[in-house]
Formats: structure tokens, C-alpha cells, sequence
């Protein structure tokens, strides 16, 4: 009986060593290396805005079989920390950069080195001068939070604008597009422009002082969530009508409960995944248009629960 059992035991072994070895023989025949590394550069990874766009980037290149090396700067004013990040990844093996630049006046060095080691380089979010661009159509944006505000204000009624970082095109085109609408399109005053870093606390500390200036403004469009979040803070207990943009649950929860009126959604996890594919597209040798826009919603409390997110990041 003893050596039967001894015997029954190492015919067990034997067929779980080739059972392992079968699955690990199969493993490696379906393994196949990723196609192309990316290095990506965004500006932050310190709201649900930039983890939305790395979700929608990471399910992409999966499906595309790319490798991502996703690296940010401290915040978004870090430029120079930024622009050394991109060096570093410009002198490792990648075959593609993506960059969200935190500054658009310091992007001509990164630009030239990877021309120069002809690595193709796209931005995301923010728009540089001759480079593909996926994201929002942010002049446009600006126009749809004006003409929202322009339907629902009595005319002649003052408006303003408290604006992101003036070193960043997104901010500049979603200001000018709404001052440009209000001033042909409108019956609205454009009161005053006001630009700030992207954060909470100088948002606010921006709509205090707007209060103080002009304490006829009616309305005060914000461009960005977390700046909205900051303003609505300073602004609870005044008639201003706030619009901002980005999709962010915290922020379209507080359209929902009536403290926001409006946002101009912004879908991180379409930008981060149309970035992929543009890419992808450019590195098999198809046509790929300079601008690539995602879609831009108003959202308000009628819908403001459709666009709530699910996704755990």
C-alpha cells in the first residue's frame, strides 16, 4: 500500500509539472512584445481630470498593444521640472512623446530634440504651434458657456471671466471665446478678465477680489472645475450666475445640487483614448488630421446625472 500511494504521488507531480509547463510554453507563444513605447507627459496627476485621461490612455494602448510610460511634473506650474522629464524620456527608447505642456511658451526645446531624433511628438490638451492636437476645441468652449449665459441672463447684465494659468493655450482660447461671443453675440457687458493659477484656493481668493471690484457681476464663467469648485465658495451667498468647464464628479455633483449652473464637459478618458489612436494611426503610416477634437456637452442640472462617472481609477 505504501508504494502504491508513493507511486500514485509522483504520477501526480509528474502531471502537474507538464500541466505547468504546457500553460507556460502556451504563455510564451501568446506573448507578443508591445509594438511601440510612448512616453507621456501630462501636466498633472492631482484631479479626476488627468487620472480620466491616463484611464482612457491605458485601455487604449492595451487594445493597441503599446507600451505607456505616463510621467507628470509636481503641478501644473512645474515647467521646468516638466520640460526635464520630457528630456529624459527624448533620450530613452520611445517611439512617440504625448505632452500636455504646463507652460506653451517653453515647448520650442522638447520640440526641436525630437525632431531632431525624429520621435513624433502630439499634444493633448494644449495646443503647440505646427504638432498634432487631441482635445477640446476650447475657443468653442468658451462660446457655448457665453451663449448659455447669454440665453439666460437679462440683458445688459455684467459678466466676467476667472481664467486659468495665462501660460497655457486652453485657458486663453476658452477666454477669448467667450468674450468674443459676448461682445458680437450678446446683450451682455463683459465686465473683466482675471487669469490665476489652476487651483482652488487662488480661485477663490480671484472671486473675492472680483466681488469686491465689480459687485454688479452677474455672472462669472470659470475655466476649469477645480477653480469652480473654489469660486461657488467665495460666491454661495451672491445672485452670479457660474458656469466652468471639465467632467469631474465633484463638480457636476454640485450642478446637480444647484451650485453650479452650468460646466462645458470636457471627457478626459475620450481625450486620453482618441490620443492613443491618433497616434497608433500615425505610427502605421495613416493619415492623421492636425486637430483632433473630442465632443463638448453643456451640462446642467437636467442632465448633470447622465454624465456623472462610474469608473473607478
Amino acid at each position: 500500500m505504501t508504494k502504491f500511494i508513493a507511486l500514485f504521488y509522483v504520477t501526480l507531480a509528474m502531471l502537474l509539472i507538464a500541466v505547468v509547463s504546457y500553460s507556460i510554453q502556451k504563455s510564451e507563444e501568446n506573448f507578443s512584445p508591445p509594438k511601440y513605447t510612448i512616453g507621456v507627459v501630462l501636466k498633472a496627476m492631482d484631479s479626476e481630470h488627468w487620472l480620466s485621461v491616463r484611464s482612457g490612455m491605458t485601455e487604449a494602448a492595451q487594445k493597441n498593444n503599446m507600451r505607456l510610460i505616463v510621467i507628470t511634473a509636481e503641478n501644473e506650474t512645474a515647467f521646468a521640472e516638466q520640460n526635464k522629464i520630457i528630456g529624459d524620456l527624448l533620450a530613452n527608447d520611445i517611439d512617440a512623446l504625448i505632452v500636455s505642456p504646463t507652460n506653451i511658451n517653453h515647448t520650442k526645446e522638447f520640440v526641436d530634440l525630437a525632431r531632431k531624433k525624429n520621435i513624433p511628438v502630439f499634444s493633448i490638451d494644449e495646443e503647440i504651434d505646427e504638432i498634432i492636437y487631441i482635445g477640446s476645441n476650447n475657443y468653442a468652449v468658451g462660446e457655448m458657456a457665453a451663449a448659455f449665459m447669454a440665453a439666460n441672463l437679462p440683458a445688459g447684465s455684467e459678466v466676467s471671466v476667472i481664467s486659468g494659468s495665462a501660460n497655457q493655450n486652453a485657458h486663453i482660447q476658452r477666454t477669448a471665446g467667450f468674450v468674443d461671443y459676448i461682445e458680437k453675440n450678446s446683450s451682455l457687458i463683459i465686465g473683466k478678465t482675471m487669469a490665476a493659477e489652476t487651483q482652488y484656493r487662488q480661485a477663490m481668493t480671484q472671486a473675492e477680489k472680483l466681488l469686491r471690484e465689480r459687485p454688479n457681476t452677474r455672472g462669472i464663467f470659470v475655466t476649469s472645475a477645480i477653480m469652480t469648485l473654489g469660486v461657488i465658495e467665495t460666491t454661495e451667498n451672491f445672485p452670479v450666475m457660474i458656469i466652468g468647464v471639465d467632467t469631474q464628479n465633484d463638480a457636476i455633483m454640485a450642478v446637480k445640487n444647484g451650485k453650479i449652473d452650468a460646466l462645458i464637459s470636457q471627457d478626459g478618458h475620450e481625450s486620453g483614448r482618441l490620443a492613443i489612436e491618433v497616434v497608433a494611426a500615425h505610427m502605421n503610416n495613416e493619415p492623421v488630421q492636425k486637430y483632433n477634437f473630442i465632443r463638448n456637452e453643456l451640462i446642467t442640472a437636467d442632465n448633470a446625472e447622465h454624465f456623472l462617472l462610474q469608473e473607478d481609477f
